[in-house]
């Protein structure tokens, strides 16, 4: 047996009290005559004994009684294998998930509401010399510190909801992090949580022997849910008088089937409603159609309602927010000069009539690479030779979410090209393959022609093919053919490359190749490949990704603020440059939900959505049976505040259960009450 506090031991001293009392009983005797004391010596002899036998019991009494007490303040506990305590100070480290799902309720109460009541217990439990840290999802720098009872018991009072979710595996990390770097030896821990399974991974714990762990389990009433999960799409560029069509993927985590009401808002109207039934433990992608005719910022959100009432109201709106252009910018480097008058040629014919495109030309002979950060669609126009500059900032723009067309030139120097080719992991240009042949395959099913014709069409007429260069493709391509050759050869395909897109035609615009350039479908798919091209705008952030990248069109960073007019929001974030992106970093700075502004020499230049963690949306958690099933050992307790046998109420529930002060206050009642029988009633 061991003791938390050995110093009391020596009041077991006060033992010599009594037994001085016994050995010098100073009462004095009464003479009482009597004519013959003969006929009482037998009655004299047994009574002597009676006595002293009494007094002795008496004194064990008090002995046992004042030991018993002694032990007690000392506080003995067994020392086994399932006890890491040790005498002295205690460091107490209490983590309460303070996360959206912890808003649910448990007897009328919030579960942050119960959590805060059980880290006041656990507090009141221990000793006003223990040191105490308090840990959240916020991870705050004032909770990077051991302090007082009374301080613990402050910062309880204030916690409050926060946005922010954490792994419970991450908590556990920031715990040990601060109990290792502390001398004593008796380092407690405990995570007051719903214990989420979307959060509490708890197959990555790491569970150290040398810290006594407690998992507090707070199990909410409700235990299913509805909530937009996701939001995304069709097309990745947004183009104005273009019909966009945006989806939406609906959970209902629920028992029960529901109908929804689903509402879009576009910059405050709403553009479209609908109705959708979810069933019970299920999803649904639902799709709206919207179209806008003018270019600027565009603030979305999509908010879903349940009939007849709620049975949940977390996740169900969901923010995006992005810029629509006015103009699209198209770069093309061309092999001839005779293009550069903005008229001459094929490309300059098509897009001068669409006021929405803006045509830059440039020769080959003298590249500004300045402008290609601020081009959607980089063409290079039937050159013959690649440059080595050239390649390498060709590469730099795609990677950078740029998209590229290649058309061929008549006399392509193969090396110079497939330099490009295999960098942009696109492949390679083989030798011409001049067989007579013509385009037999269409990608109908790609979102490339996707409303180009009314219905599938039968007999069309496709481009003839005289020459064309044989694309031999990478294993390591991300490849999409759009058109194809009767020869099977790839006509025109599409590369996904880092963030960008590569588009590859195999025949120049020459027509001793093909008479494509006059064909009705060359019009349609350089269209396409203009309007699906630019850098895909991030249209919405998570609150815990902390930052967002948009396209560096020489924005001045110098001067850059992110602002929430609705929300009270102004701040100014730290930046990031790097291959013509720019990264903004808000961390803490936006706590709630919304479409938020970028400001740049106060002109608006970018806008983005922040929606909250959908971790946490899905309420499935680990039950505190679960948890005593497959974690509990000699130093992890499992707590389940429902159950009042295991709630914290029980302080053998979180405290060693071979603790002994309290039976030893027991034992010393119980010595006490013999004395007074003693006393009392042995004549």
């Amino acid at each position: 047996m061991n003791f938390l506090y050995p110093q009391f031991l020596w009041a077991l001293l006060a033992i010599a009290i009594p037994i001085i009392i016994h050995l010098f009983n100073f009462r004095k005797f009464k003479k009482v005559y009597f004519s013959d004391v003969r006929l009482l010596k037998q009655v004299e002899l047994e009574t002597s004994k009676k006595s002293n036998l009494k007094h002795l019991l008496i004194l064990l009494a008090r002995i046992l009684a004042i030991a018993a007490l002694v032990f007690a303040f000392a506080q003995p506990f067994w020392k086994d294998d399932s006890n890491t305590l040790t005498a002295g100070e205690k460091l107490v480290s209490v983590y309460i998930d303070n996360s959206f799902s912890m808003e649910n309720k448990l007897n009328e109460f919030t579960l942050l509401d119960n959590a805060k009541k059980e880290a006041e217990k656990i507090a009141n439990l221990y000793q006003q010399n223990d040191k105490f840290q308090l840990i959240t999802n916020d991870f705050e720098s004032k909770h990077q510190r051991f302090i007082t009872r009374k301080q613990f018991l402050s910062e309880v009072e204030e916690l409050s909801i926060s946005a922010n979710s954490r792994l419970l595996s991450q908590i556990e990390q920031k715990q040990l992090d601060f109990l290792k770097k502390e001398n004593s030896q008796n380092k407690i821990a405990y995570y007051i949580s719903d214990f989420q399974k979307s959060t509490a991974d708890m197959e990555n714990l790491k569970f150290d022997s040398i810290i006594n762990l407690n998992l507090v389990s707070v199990t909410p009433n409700q235990v299913g849910n509805v909530y937009v999960d996701s939001v995304w799409f069709e097309s990745p560029v947004r183009i104005v008088n273009k019909q966009e069509k945006l989806f939406a993927k609906i959970i209902n985590t629920t028992q029960d089937d529901i109908q929804l009401k689903v509402e879009l808002s576009i910059n405050g109207s709403v553009k479209g409603i609908l109705n959708q039934d979810v069933l019970a433990n299920s999803s649904e992608t639902v799709s709206l159609d919207y179209k806008l005719t003018e270019s600027g910022i565009v603030s979305g959100k999509l908010l879903i309602s349940e009939y007849p009432d709620p049975t949940a109201t977390f996740d169900d709106s969901y923010y995006f927010s992005y810029v629509l252009k006015k103009t699209s910018n198209i770069l093309v480097i061309n092999q001839s000069a005779k293009y550069l008058d903005n008229v001459s040629g094929n490309i300059n014919q098509l897009f001068k009539s669409d006021p929405y495109f803006k045509l830059t030309n440039l020769s080959a002979a003298s590249i500004d690479y300045s402008k290609f950060s601020g081009s959607d669609l980089i063409i290079v126009n039937q050159l013959n030779k690649y440059s080595s500059g050239l390649v390498s900032e060709l590469m730099k723009y795609t990677e950078s979410g740029g998209s590229l067309l290649i058309i061929p030139g008549d006399n392509l120097e193969l090396n110079s090209v497939n330099e490009l080719l295999l960098a942009t992991r696109v492949g390679r240009f083989m030798k011409k393959d001049t067989s007579n042949t013509k385009v037999t395959y269409l990608n109908l099913e790609s979102p490339f022609f996707r409303d180009v014709f009314e219905k599938t069409p039968k007999n069309i007429d496709l481009p003839k093919i005289f020459s064309m260069y044989k694309l031999s493709s990478s294993n390591r391509s991300s490849k999409t053919t759009l058109m194809k050759s009767q020869t099977g050869n790839d006509f025109l395909s599409k590369f996904n490359y880092e963030k960008g897109k590569v588009f590859v035609l195999g025949v120049p615009l020459s027509s001793n190749f093909s008479n494509f350039a006059s064909h009705s479908l060359f019009v349609t798919a350089l269209l396409r490949v203009a309007e699906s091209s630019g850098v895909s705008q991030q249209s919405s952030a998570g609150m815990e990704t902390n930052s967002i990248r948009i396209k560096d069109n020489g924005i001045d960073v110098s001067n850059l603020k992110i602002r929430n007019e609705e929300l009270g929001v102004e701040f100014i974030p730290e930046t990031e440059v790097g291959r013509g992106e720019v990264e903004l970093f808000y961390s803490d700075e936006i706590k709630k939900a919304g479409n938020y502004e970028v400001i740049a020499n106060e002109n608006l230049v970018y806008s983005f959505g922040v929606n909250y963690s959908r971790k946490e949306s899905n309420f499935n958690s680990f039950s505190a049976e679960d948890l005593s099933k497959n974690y509990s050992t000699d130093f992890v307790k499992i707590i389940d505040v429902a159950n009042s046998s295991t709630s914290i109420d029980n302080a053998e529930s979180y405290q060693d259960a071979t603790k002994l002060w309290k039976r030893f206050i027991l034992l010393a009642l119980l010595f006490l009450a013999i004395e007074m029988v003693l006393i009392k009633w042995m004549k």
